[in-house]
């Protein structure tokens, strides 16, 4: 059979940081590489690369017998906009949706233009639907939830099977993908789950304990890999030193010269001090830390191991070995204006080369969720407003519109100070500079319009 896949285009409503990050859609790489294994002909679309206005011209010369969609949170309108699309241009086309949000909420889908949800990706369920389409049977399938069967599902769940991404498939984009100021770049995982049990993060929950792939086959993969940036997309791709020394020594027996950004907590940094000299040397440039806050008490509310005293340490091991420090940080609903005031003190203490920020989000898989439900600005089944910049719990000591112009304070000098700048002068293009500085005033001019228009309790 003939499957088109398809990633949507961006919401323009929704607060994105697709002029900062705009990666690769593995999840339908993915699939791809499983169809192709069983035999069908693939044809693989970007919408956020070109228009989707192209949608039916891509079905009028490929003839697809099957369109997937995937799915983030940022995305659900455009899903079912490009389902009923597809519909409407052949309503004999099946159509399915996947990825991250069909995981979390299958329910968002459950419209009359999707046909199939997938939970869960194996290649033995998508063995099953392709001869269930062909035969036209309507036999439950474990992970796949089907319009036929009213959406109803008796089976247990399943985990997500790793797949190598088919990247040959996306080649026309590559060259618009980045990271930061990395561009092109591509995406690896080399790990699934997570050890730590932070409160507000649903990465656990979603993929469970983590599991490790041998590392001799990640370096295969990124031998494979024509893009000299690579991100790690591992939760915490600096936990195991014994493997970190075999990547380090593959990485030199097999003379791969490539640059890596990938993701580490505040532990393992400082449990790993002395491998970083190497890493370094081998192409790690930056790592995307959850530094979270500037009070350890916030810390402790989050579940953090570490301590502020640790996070600092953690970012001189990286900065004496000449490896960035990406912090990330969660703004607390509960902040009063002297927390505000005390978090640009620590900013300008702790110096990360670069400085992103996340309103507390209580996803309904997390503890938080009980905890915040009634402070909810938007319901939880709304679900595009759960997504990166929108404040989503109304603060407790503060109005709205306050709060917003307390994070525009927090965040403009966060981002254009001296470390900073000097940073991405010394690391990045002119033309690499202007994206990022360019995505920086996108989303500032988000936060002014919530400054300007805050929703008030109630309304």
């Amino acid at each position: 059979m003939k499957v088109l896949l398809v990633r949507p285009h961006i919401n323009k409503k929704i607060t994105t940081v697709k002029k900062f990050m705009f990666g690769e859609p593995m999840g339908i790489e993915c699939v791809s590489t499983i169809l192709k294994e069983q035999g069908h002909d693939v044809l693989l679309v970007d919408f956020m690369a070109e228009s989707h206005r192209k949608l039916k011209k891509y079905i009028k010369n490929f003839k697809p017998d099957v369109v997937g969609l995937t799915s983030q949170c940022s995305d659900i309108t455009n899903v079912l906009y490009l389902a009923e699309k597809t519909k409407k241009i052949n309503n004999k086309i099946t159509t399915i949706v996947g990825g991250i949000q069909a995981t979390i909420t299958p329910e968002a889908y459950f419209n009359r233009n999707v046909d199939y949800i997938f939970k869960s990706t194996t290649r033995e369920n998508y063995k099953q639907l392709m001869e269930q389409i062909e035969n036209d049977t309507n036999e439950e399938i474990m992970g796949i939830y089907s319009k036929k069967l009213q959406y109803q599902s008796t089976l247990p769940s399943c985990q997500n099977e790793y797949v190598k991404p088919d990247r040959e498939m996306s080649r026309k984009y590559r060259h618009k993908y980045k990271y930061g100021g990395y561009q092109p770049y591509a995406t690896i995982q080399t790990s699934y789950g997570c050890r730590n049990h932070c409160t507000f993060c649903i990465r656990r929950k979603l993929e469970g304990k983590l599991t490790e792939r041998p590392i001799e086959d990640v370096v295969k993969e990124i031998q494979e890999i024509k893009e000299d940036n690579i991100m790690i997309a591992d939760s915490d791709f600096l936990i195991n030193e014994k493997r970190l020394i075999k990547f380090c020594d593959l990485l030199e027996k097999k003379k791969i010269k490539k640059t890596y950004i990938c993701y580490g907590s505040v532990n393992s940094i400082l449990e790993k001090e002395k491998l970083f000299k190497r890493l370094s040397d081998n192409g790690v440039k930056a790592v995307i830390v959850g530094l979270e806050s500037f009070s350890d008490v916030f810390l402790k509310k989050y579940n953090k191991a570490a301590t502020l005293d640790d996070n600092y340490k953690a970012v001189q091991v990286l900065r004496s070995n000449g490896i960035a420090t990406w912090g990330t940080f969660i703004i607390h609903p509960d902040f009063s204006k002297e927390d505000f005031k005390n978090f640009r003190k620590y900013l300008k203490y702790l110096k990360p080369e670069m400085i992103s920020f996340t309103p507390l989000v209580p996803h309904f898989l997390t503890p938080l969720y009980q905890q915040y439900k009634d402070r909810l600005i938007y319901p939880r089944d709304d679900y595009e407003k759960w997504s990166f910049g929108d404040v989503i719990i109304y603060p407790s000591k503060m109005s709205l519109r306050r709060y917003y112009f307390e994070v525009l304070k927090l965040g403009v000098p966060a981002n254009f100070n001296l470390t900073t700048i000097k940073y991405c002068l010394r690391s990045f293009s002119f033309k690499q500079n202007f994206g990022l500085i360019f995505g920086f005033d996108q989303i500032l001019k988000v936060y002014l319009k919530n400054l300007f228009f805050a929703k008030k309790p109630g309304k």
